[in-house]
């Protein structure tokens, strides 16, 4: 199986968001070039995201991440945090790959397990419970993928146990469509099943895809 990653990235206070968003989409044009790379997606809070306020459920330490398959961690660009990981495509939506914008944006959503859930168990109800469940309560979510970390490859940084992408097509699907009939108390019941909520992040982004065979 071709090796996936994920890479965070800081924003230093002085780089625009704007400056910031074209770097991480100038990396992703020179990732795809590689003949190996199956996957190529960047992730930018680059000014122009479009999301609503409360898509930020809890402020996230990062700015930006480029998902990856097929290209060795050490032809990576160098960022924050490096994760090993497996995608699971839940719900898809049809995207381009020449990277341009895709219509909405997306919510990276890195989560922990509570305390008395392990690794693995956390991995399996989030695949055959908790995906079950989001699904079914929230009309507006267009794409869904739940990215479980296997590698932690960056000392000191955030011990996550996966990463939710939640994708939008606008910003009205999200404050008017996140829930369905009694989807927000289904979905919040579920999650406290194995997240620990206080120690996870959202990040609302604007998503680009270049490659991606998933």
């Amino acid at each position: 199986m071709a090796e996936t990653y994920m890479t965070f990235f800081l924003r230093p206070a002085d780089e625009s968001p704007d400056a910031f968003g074209k770097r991480m989409r100038d990396w992703a044009v020179e990732l795809a070039a590689n003949s190996q790379a199956t996957a190529v997606i960047a992730f930018a809070d680059d000014g122009d995201v479009g999301a609503p306020p409360e898509a930020t459920f809890t402020r996230p330490t990062h700015a930006g991440a480029l998902l990856t398959t097929g290209i060795p961690s050490h032809d990576l660009p160098a960022g924050d945090a490096l994760y090993g990981m497996r995608r699971r495509v839940i719900k898809a939506r049809s995207r381009g790959r020449d990277g341009a914008r895709s219509e909405g944006f997306t919510v990276l959503c890195p989560s922990v397990r509570i305390a008395h859930v392990d690794h693995e168990q956390f991995d399996a109800h989030w695949r055959d419970v908790h995906s079950k469940v989001h699904v079914a309560s929230s009309p507006g979510t267009c794409h869904y993928e739940q990215l479980v970390i296997d590698e932690w490859l960056t000392p000191g940084a955030p011990l996550w146990d996966g990463v939710g992408l939640l994708s939008f097509a606008s910003a009205s699907d999200y404050t008017e469509r996140l829930f369905g009939p009694g989807g927000e108390a289904a979905i919040m019941a579920d999650v406290q099943n194995f997240v620990d909520l206080s120690r996870g992040e959202t990040l609302p982004a604007s998503e680009f895809v270049y490659r991606d065979d998933a």
